[in-house]
């Protein structure tokens, strides 16, 4: 037990005294001190006096009995505890979303605070993202991601994730912490902030941010979307190689044209209206709906007086729906026909837009004059002299 000395609940500077003292009694040959390395380290237990005197014991060893005296297993586990004890300055964020630098293929996780009204942007790299991201998308791979591991191996040695937190911020570079608890011991390991997250998100551990952190790399939730981070999101740059950088373009114009209408997810008629608003003789697809006799201003002009509109803009970047997803599997099909193999492009999506027959997009393209045939036609002549 402590000795009595000691208050119920000591700081660490405290705690650093006593180890001090005990190592003092211990050199200057007092029995109570003997007795104390010999009840919390079980390699002195059989130790005789003589023979602890000829050990020459450190100060990490009387830091290690002031540890296991207060119920800790070593003199790391009881720091980590009383820092976090003695930390009230934290807040709770959760993910807002992950965008990418279509130029420069950076990422950037954004978590968004309630309490403070903020956001804070932390750059991560790609495998990181797109753990994190695929975790969110509810996606599954047929063998475990290195995150998926580590949170299987946790749990099967009986412990589990209590927090991460987002402690520091040095130079530029965020530094994180992973708490972990097993049978009332409680571990602390310092991480980087994308392995932190991508854990927390496997089970389901809350996501701590040191106010400070937020105070030095939050930015205010009105001026977040900023031109630094008005990108496209995540999932737009894992379309991969099938698509083409048109493709991913034109969809990351749907996404703002989807905000803008306040859609919860990006429809047909928003992929319509970015490709619309090419113009004639900047896009393939823009080219082709000319070619066909459209007119891309009326066209707009429809789809303005016809789609739904949502709430006000929201800030976070939309995902396809299930119907702009049914696009795209029509599209890709039209692409792989034998007369197109090229990655699917513009005019391929207009394809699949066109076939979409439930959808506002295929109904204002039917209605301009737009068959199936023909613009299947034009489309492979469109892709084989590119």
């Amino acid at each position: 037990m402590p000795p009595p000395s000691l208050p119920p609940r000591p700081n660490l500077q405290q705690l650093k005294n006593q180890a001090k003292d005990l190592l003092k009694a211990y050199r200057a040959g007092q029995p109570a001190a003997f007795v104390r390395f010999r009840e919390s380290l079980p390699r002195l237990s059989a130790a005789s006096d003589e023979h602890l005197t000829r050990l020459a014991l450190s100060l990490r060893d009387a830091q290690r009995v002031v540890a296991v005296e207060h119920g800790f297993a070593s003199w790391s586990h009881m720091q980590a505890h009383i820092q976090r004890r003695e930390r009230v300055d934290m807040l709770e964020m959760t993910i807002d979303h992950i965008r990418i630098n279509p130029a420069r293929h950076q990422r950037v996780i954004v978590l968004k605070s309630e309490q403070a009204s903020k956001y804070l942007p932390i750059w991560i790299g790609p495998v990181e993202a797109d753990s994190i991201a695929m975790k969110l998308q509810g996606k599954e791979l047929p063998r475990p991601m290195t995150h998926d591991l580590m949170d299987s191996m946790i749990g099967d040695l009986g412990a589990k994730v209590a927090q991460v937190i987002v402690s520091d911020l040095r130079e530029d570079t965020f530094l994180a912490k992973v708490v972990i608890q097993r049978n009332g011991t409680t571990i602390e390991r310092d991480s980087r902030p994308s392995d932190a997250i991508a854990l927390a998100v496997r089970c389901g551990a809350p996501i701590m941010v040191e106010e400070h952190v937020l105070d030095r790399g939050g930015v205010a939730l009105d001026d977040a979307i900023s031109s630094d981070l008005d990108w496209p999101p995540l999932w737009v740059d894992n379309l991969g190689g099938m698509y083409s950088e048109e493709v991913k373009g034109l969809l990351s114009r749907a996404g703002a044209e989807a905000r803008r209408l306040g859609h919860e997810a990006i429809e047909p008629e928003d992929i319509l209206h970015a490709l619309a608003t090419e113009g004639e003789g900047m896009g393939p697809g823009a080219r082709v709906l000319a070619d066909l006799g459209a007119d891309p201003h009326a066209m707009r002009s429809r789809l303005e007086d016809e789609s739904q509109r949502g709430g006000p803009a929201s800030n976070a970047q939309p995902e396809l729906s299930e119907a702009s997803q049914r696009v795209l599997r029509l599209a890709r099909t039209e692409s792989h026909l034998p007369q197109l193999h090229r990655p699917l492009d513009a005019g391929h999506l207009l394809l699949g837009m066109v076939l979409a027959d439930d959808s506002l997009a295929s109904r204002v393209l039917k209605e301009a004059g737009i068959e199936i045939e023909a613009a299947r036609a034009r489309v492979a002549e469109a892709s084989h002299s590119a």
